[in-house]
């Protein structure tokens, strides 16, 4: 199996002068992370074949949780940057290890949340619990436009909050759920919700990738939320600015995944050649690995724009995250189905890591923004006449804190 340190000597440190010009990563302090991650799961395995019940996720908090307490797990200050190599890192040691740093969906809670709220999540987010968020109904999917999920008035100023949410990741191993919602004046807002109240009720349905977690229903019946848990600002522009920055570390965390079966095939492929089993590889077989390589390569190029975009606040921002995240999981998806190939049937065994990889991409072809949308939206963008701009790289000292 694919160390984490193994993705920055392979893929991040060669890309380093054009990954960041301008001297933004502490570059020994990810080496660091990648490091005590290896530890971490070296103590608590996540093996390809997941074991039964929850003990999975179990594993994967005990890990968020030993990082956090490491003081490497996402510190103030970190420049969006980091966040993205991390992800990478993350992802080539396992998919499922995409929520090991930093706040994820609680960065919502940390940038729009009240003092009260800030201080009651964010340090417990911060020592390794999660947020889920709650967005996606059936009957609008992930459009939040079409949000049936209601707030009545309820008794001391309270807002009684019912609905029915789907695919709902972190189901059940989310401390606090992030939470959209229309306010008794029919707006669209956000609330953080404790995961313990009482009128909260799941129903988990077995995804068939990206298993790390509980996903499924959670339906709400008059769940009590306070003036002091809604989120400032209105929903949409919540969503908008939050998922601008959110889905370059998604892309990133599936080109990390799709990296490790590079190097896997590449390995797997050379030693075979070393051994005499394989005399010499098929002109097919060297073009898909240059294909891939390169593909891959400018991947992750885009995906670190976008992010520069969001943590500059720019107004394409959303187009970008968007854009490069669906094809981003496109060529993450498409290059892992021609190299599984090359590994012959040992490539398709269920506790083969490629098998799961393959799996975990599939369900990224659906969370976060189905790729078909993401792409309409762009395209939408481009032929209302809007110009698209891309901003030159951010030196040192034009770097935007971000809470982690």
């Amino acid at each position: 199996m694919a160390t984490a340190h193994e993705a920055i000597t392979a893929w991040l440190r060669p890309l380093r002068r054009v990954l960041d010009p301008g001297g933004l990563v502490d570059w020994a302090r990810l080496e660091a992370f990648a490091d005590a991650l290896d530890r971490a799961v070296g103590a608590y395995p996540v093996e390809a074949e997941p074991p039964a019940g929850g003990e999975r996720s179990r594993r994967l908090r005990t890990i968020r949780r030993d990082l956090a307490a490491s003081g490497l797990a996402g510190p103030e200050g970190d420049p969006a940057l980091f966040h993205v190599l991390v992800q990478f890192v993350c992802g080539y040691r396992d998919i499922d290890l995409r929520d090991s740093f930093g706040l994820g969906h609680g960065s919502l809670i940390a940038d729009h949340g009240s003092p009260g709220v800030r201080q009651k999540w964010i340090p417990r987010l911060r020592a390794g619990e999660l947020a889920g968020i709650a967005i996606t109904e059936c009957h609008g999917g992930s459009r939040p436009a079409e949000t049936r999920t209601q707030a009545v008035a309820g008794p001391g100023g309270t807002w009684l909050v019912t609905g029915r949410k789907t695919w709902i990741s972190r189901l059940n191993e989310a401390a606090v759920f992030v939470l959209f919602f229309r306010t008794p004046d029919g707006r669209l807002a956000a609330a953080a919700v404790d995961a313990t109240e009482e009128g909260l009720r799941r129903q988990p349905i077995p995804p068939t990738g990206l298993a790390g977690w509980a996903w499924g229903v959670l339906e709400l019946d008059a769940v009590p939320i306070r003036r002091d848990d809604v989120l400032d600002g209105s929903g949409m522009r919540l969503l908008r600015q939050h998922f601008a920055g959110y889905r370059p570390l998604v892309t990133a965390t599936a080109l990390g995944g799709a990296a490790a079966v590079f190097d896997t095939v590449t390995a797997r492929l050379s030693a075979r050649q070393f051994s005499g089993e394989l005399p010499r590889l098929r002109d097919s077989a060297l073009i898909t690995l240059g294909r891939a390589h390169v593909q891959l390569a400018t991947a992750l190029l885009g995906t670190v724009m976008a992010s520069n975009v969001a943590e500059a606040g720019g107004a394409e921002a959303e187009l970008w995250g968007a854009a490069t995240k669906a094809h981003g999981i496109d060529v993450a998806n498409t290059t892992v189905a021609e190299l599984a190939l090359l590994l012959g049937a040992s490539g398709f065994r269920a506790d083969c890591q490629t098998a799961k990889i393959r799996r975990d991409l599939n369900g990224l072809l659906y969370a976060d923004g189905i790729h078909d949308s993401l792409y309409r939206a762009a395209g939408k963008h481009h032929v209302d006449g809007a110009k698209t701009t891309v901003p030159p790289p951010r030196s040192r000292l034009e770097s935007a804190a971000r809470t982690a």
